[in-house]
């Protein structure tokens, strides 16, 4: 059987249609809780994303967060990307466009825009492509084939993304971590944080 054509990847949209909600759940929960600034921190969500877990992802946006509104130094690192990080962070911070296609799909995606595709590595695996970062054709192939499946299925293209990414996540991973919740159930692992210090930091 071809694991990369449109009939395999359909069903195995199907089979993990249960998580397709996995942009829309961290959206609620991000303007919930963010209130006027859920842009900001979904873009901080995004620029902090490369080359972690989304646990790590969560601190480091809150962290990244609770430094600006307090107007203090971020000191900390960002892990294996740290330096394309902080410059992301830098921009996003200054109002400025940040740069990287995963980054800014990632971002369209958490804002729930139709047609956004987030390609990551582990769309690299879905698809069968053995590389570190796509190509340009790399990318036009999987959105198309994302494209094609969504329509299939009459479901948003984020949503196929996604239901393909815990695919991915859960049956091609050869790392013992096999993580594919979102952003709804980290954040309520901070829900003291969110109750109780989020809202004097949204009115700074």
């Amino acid at each position: 059987m071809n694991k990369t054509s449109i009939k395999y990847l359909t069903e195995k949209t199907k089979q993990y249609i249960n998580h397709k909600d996995w942009y829309k759940n961290s959206n609620k929960i991000i303007k919930d809780s963010f209130k006027k600034d859920y842009k900001l921190f979904i873009k901080l969500l995004g620029v902090t994303s490369p080359r972690t877990t989304v646990k790590n992802n969560t601190k480091n946006a809150i962290k990244t967060y609770i430094c600006f509104k307090n107007n203090e130094e971020i000191n900390f690192s960002y892990g294996l990307a740290n330096k394309q990080i902080k410059n992301n962070v830098n921009k996003v911070l200054n109002n400025k466009p940040f740069g990287g296609q995963k980054v800014n799909s990632f971002v369209d995606s958490l804002l729930l825009k139709d047609g956004s595709i987030c390609i990551d590595v582990w769309m690299l695996k879905a698809f069968n492509i053995k590389r570190l970062s796509p190509t340009n054709k790399d990318i036009r192939i999987i959105r198309h084939k994302i494209i094609k499946i969504a329509k299939s299925l009459n479901i948003k293209t984020y949503e196929a993304q996604a239901c393909l990414w815990s695919y991915a996540k859960a049956e091609l991973n050869n790392t013992t971590f096999k993580e594919y919740k979102d952003f709804n159930y980290y954040l309520k692992e901070y829900k003291d944080f969110i109750n109780l210090k989020l809202p004097e930091l949204i009115n700074k």
